[in-house]
């Protein structure tokens, strides 16, 4: 059975985060639990990462993409 993939975007940044695995959520749902989140740290050389909750399923962790900078517009 293949798992959705899933990804944590963080801020540019961050090193550290606490994350939702969306299957252990489904899983802990069904059955009345709620230890569905996990923490990681992502150096902060690295632009991406791949971490493993408390059940073994895959996460992704991306950092967000810089915003750009706004246009400014001069006064007529």
């Amino acid at each position: 059975m293949n798992e959705p993939a899933q990804i944590v975007s963080i801020g540019l940044g961050d090193t550290s985060f606490t994350a939702v695995c969306e299957v252990c959520l489904g899983i802990d749902t069904a059955v009345g639990l709620s230890a569905s989140t996990f923490a990681g740290r992502l150096d902060p050389d690295l632009e991406a990462g791949v971490f493993l909750c408390r059940r073994g399923h895959r996460v992704h962790v991306v950092r967000a993409a810089a915003e750009p900078p706004v246009a400014k517009t001069a006064a007529a």
